[in-house]
């Protein structure tokens, strides 16, 4: 059982880096048997399909995700503060996967049955984390103290700005000239713009 968790692990590493370097449409289970160190046959004693490969890397990574955002979920407090956080943690998880997000964006447009179908599978999870920071954004409105907007826009849009600064990154850096060894900070600065629209759009101010 250890040798076949260990072979396991390989696949999936090798996957994972296979997926990230090459997207979902380049990448292929002949690729991903040969950095892997196995063979062809090897790989499909493991993983019938290229699909369920991706499933499984992805899962490891959406995992990674929620663990960082479901303590922030738990804690009642106000509205701006979890959002705030959340918007941090998101944006600091695709700063150490920088690859993830044109990943994403690849499987939307060359496979989005693939991502429908997983989030479908999801959607409960989802719903059981959203479903009372709903009711506290509506609270909020309700109270004139934020306003109008749904939980899917808020999501939406920290979704789209945050994974925007990643899969764009490089073709930034090329127009705007962007030394390397400032890139980091631009990242940076990008975060803080991010975290001033959400709240601008929610409260009417710059944070």
């Amino acid at each position: 059982m250890g040798a076949q968790r260990n072979t396991e692990q390989r696949i999936m590493e090798a996957a994972e880096k296979i997926f990230l370097e090459k997207g979902y449409i380049l990448s292929t289970t002949t690729l991903i048997a040969k950095e892997a160190g196995v063979t062809h046959a090897m790989l499909h004693y493991y993983f019938r399909t290229k699909e369920q490969i991706f499933i499984k890397v992805f899962n490891k990574n959406l995992g990674e995700l929620t663990s960082s955002l479901r303590p922030i979920m738990k804690i009642d407090r106000p509205v701006w503060e979890t959002l705030e956080e959340g918007i941090e943690l998101f944006f600091d998880f695709l700063n150490t996967h920088r690859q993830l997000a044109a990943l994403i964006y690849d499987v939307i447009n060359y496979n989005p049955q693939l991502l429908e179908s997983y989030i479908q599978s999801f959607g409960g999870l989802k719903n059981r984390m959203f479903e009372h920071h709903k009711e506290m954004l509506e609270n909020e409105i309700k109270s004139g103290r934020i306003n109008p907007i749904s939980i899917e826009q808020i999501i939406y849009d920290i979704v789209t700005m945050n994974m925007t600064v990643f899969m764009s990154i490089t073709t930034m850096k090329n127009i705007i000239n962007l030394p390397s060894e400032e890139i980091d900070q631009f990242i940076a600065n990008q975060k803080s713009e991010i975290i001033s629209k959400i709240h601008y759009r929610l409260y009417g101010k710059l944070y």
